[in-house]
């Protein structure tokens, strides 16, 4: 796939001191991109067109005691909240001049 574009993304490790990181490899379409921002010297935000919405259960609050509600029976009461995501993928070190390089149009 020529429009793939490949990179290491870092996740930390839990309950590790010092904190470590194991890297995955994972990509994302290139045709899929509307904006870049670099944020600092060492990292670069890429958005993608993706949009989509996700269901979740989440407790409902009480709006007078700004704590979660419960029913007769003691049990925590909760509503289906739909939200709209998009794709934001870190690029970090090397993986920003690869990108750049790939995506430049001459």
């Amino acid at each position: 796939m020529k429009n793939q574009f490949f990179y290491t993304r870092k996740e930390p490790i839990k309950d590790t001191n010092p904190l470590e990181f194991k890297e995955f490899r994972d990509s994302f379409n290139v045709d899929k991109v509307i904006r870049t921002i670099r944020i600092n010297e060492e990292s670069l935000l890429v958005l993608l067109n993706d949009l989509h919405e996700r269901t979740e259960e989440v407790p409902r609050i009480n709006k007078k005691t700004n704590r979660p509600s419960f029913d007769k029976q003691g049990q925590p009461i909760y509503d289906r909240v739909r939200n709209t995501f998009q794709s934001e993928i870190y690029l970090i070190g090397d993986d920003i001049e690869r990108f750049y390089k790939q995506t430049n149009i001459e």
